[in-house]
């Protein structure tokens, strides 16, 4: 009985040992595999929506935003996701390289690519478990008002 109950003990020991961590559960992983996502877009419909949920809680909270506003201006319902430009998240270079510096929930990660001028810092913050990327986005500005005097 007792040698049965530590085999089981075993196996269940070996195999949490073996799983695998998600790839986002680093920094350097959340932002690598934000960048293949963005890459993929064009080809795969899914890869932008996949892009989107890497983001952190500011970024997805612009980008809902933002969609809600061409939505009311279009005449049609666009998705937070619609709002990522493919090319505009992006690295204009192929990373070599990715290292990142945690300060509590926050990290920042370097990246690296072959030249000296191949090189960007990527802000990232803790949404436990996960990591999520939070690029640099401008605010959304309020919809300027006419005044009631005309011009």
């Amino acid at each position: 009985m007792i040698r049965q109950a530590f085999t089981v003990a075993l196996v269940a020991l070996a195999a949490a040992a073996c799983t695998r961590a998600a790839p986002d559960a680093t920094p350097e992983g959340a932002v690598r595999l934000f960048v293949e996502k963005m890459e993929t877009g064009a080809e795969d419909p899914h890869a932008m929506r996949e892009a989107y949920q890497l983001l952190g809680p500011h970024a997805r909270s612009n980008l809902k935003e933002r969609a809600d506003r061409a939505s009311k201006g279009q005449g049609r319902r666009y998705e937070p996701y619609e709002m990522l430009a493919e090319g505009r998240f992006g690295l204009k270079f192929r990373p070599k390289t990715m290292t990142a510096s945690i300060l509590g929930e926050d990290a920042f990660v370097e990246v690296r690519g072959d030249g000296p001028e191949e090189r960007a810092t990527v802000h990232c913050v803790r949404e436990a478990p996960a990591w999520r990327v939070e690029p640099e986005l401008p605010d959304v500005q309020a919809p300027q008002r006419r005044g009631d005097g005309g011009l």
